[in-house]
């Protein structure tokens, strides 16, 4: 009996690194957080596949590189019939009409904090709120879709988080 557990203690431990990758967008989104401007999700996308079913709605470019998938999402239509919105590991680009090049742009630090950019003058005044609700809808939908661990480890994800930043 001691064999057989010992054995389930070794494949458990085996298994986290493999079980912490592979759900990484479910344990990123679902972490707490005290502000709401922490995106977890976005150095993710810098290294971490995301699957298009997480997703449904967005279009999603994978970048290969040597080790890692760089992940760009868009989608067009996110809260008007005319935007769009565009994101990456390291900013968000929001274009309030989707035919012209004048977008707002909110910059994501190394733990997902966003940081907004400057507004350009030509904007409209409520493009930072609608900016930020395309995030917010976007990390919703992956929040919703994403594969649930069977073993959630959602305490050792926040616990290595916190001592990493």
């Amino acid at each position: 009996m001691k064999k057989w557990l010992i054995i389930l203690g070794i494949i458990f431990v085996i298994q986290i690194p493999f079980n912490l990758h592979y759900h990484a967008y479910y344990y990123a989104t679902h972490m707490k957080n005290n502000k709401n401007q922490y995106y977890r999700f976005a150095p993710l996308l810098g290294n971490n596949y995301l699957p298009q079913n997480y997703v449904p709605g967005y279009k999603i470019d994978h970048i290969d590189l040597r080790e890692a998938t760089n992940n760009v999402v868009m989608k067009t239509n996110v809260l008007t019939h005319k935007d769009k919105i565009e994101i990456n590991s390291q900013f968000a680009n929001y274009y309030p009409n989707k035919y012209q090049n004048n977008f707002y742009v909110i910059t994501f630090l190394n733990d997902g904090k966003a940081e907004p950019d400057k507004e350009l003058e030509n904007l409209p005044n409520n493009t930072k709120q609608r900016a930020y609700a395309s995030l917010n809808r976007f990390n919703q939908t992956l929040k919703e879709h994403s594969r649930r661990p069977i073993i959630n480890l959602q305490w050792l994800w926040n616990m290595w988080y916190q001592v990493s930043n």
